[in-house]
């Protein structure tokens, strides 16, 4: 699995993704931000009660950390699913940061879409070669800053690499982090140094 960054919008079709990752809470409830961009991208309010269908069908409940609900993109065309993961919960004091996300839940959040992700990629034929694209989870609304968020997704993807079998590791051709400021770039491209991923340059 390559690692990649670009520099724009997630609903960019230019990304050039099957599948990406919305930053959502437990109750997908598509608010502002990330979720924001996805609602307008995907259809609107169709959209939102789809995912509100998919929740009760798939879950019939609200999502936890290690959940993620794969789900169609509506009426988008510039990928084919959303995978939502609950990277913040405004209802419940984190119990590392006392605010609404945390490193502990963005690293359960980055296993439960790479898994999801994989899953596609088996069952779709499209196993090493599936692009994933994901924003900072946990960043903003969530309060961790793109520091604390990068070294969360980047210690998970790491662990994930090394634990995972074979045909699960290889699924996905290429992950792509994507920022929208450009500081938030360099940190991406130093937390992929850190964890010793050489990174495609941005798009």
């Amino acid at each position: 699995m390559i690692l990649a960054l670009h520099a724009g919008s997630l609903v960019d079709p230019a990304i050039g993704a099957h599948a990406v990752v919305n930053a959502s809470n437990p109750s997908v409830a598509l608010g502002s931000g990330v979720s924001a961009a996805l609602r307008a991208a995907c259809g609107g309010a169709a959209f939102q009660e789809e995912l509100r269908d998919r929740l009760e069908e798939d879950f019939d409940s609200e999502l936890e950390p290690d959940d993620c609900l794969v789900t169609s993109a509506g009426t988008c065309t510039a990928f084919r699913w959303v995978l939502h993961v609950p990277a913040v919960d405004y209802r419940e004091r984190d119990p590392e940061t006392g605010g609404p996300s945390g490193p502990r839940r963005v690293r359960s959040c980055v296993r439960a879409f790479l898994e999801a992700a994989a899953s596609l990629a088996r069952d779709h034929g499209l196993a090493g070669q599936l692009v994933v694209a994901t924003p900072l989870l946990g960043a903003g609304a969530g309060g961790l800053g793109p520091v604390v968020s990068v070294d969360a997704m980047m210690g998970a993807v790491h662990q994930h690499l090394r634990v995972s079998p074979p045909g699960e590791r290889d699924a996905l051709a290429r992950l792509i982090f994507v920022v929208r400021e450009p500081e938030n770039a360099r940190v991406v491209e130093r937390g992929a140094a850190k964890y010793g991923f050489p990174l495609e340059p941005r798009g």
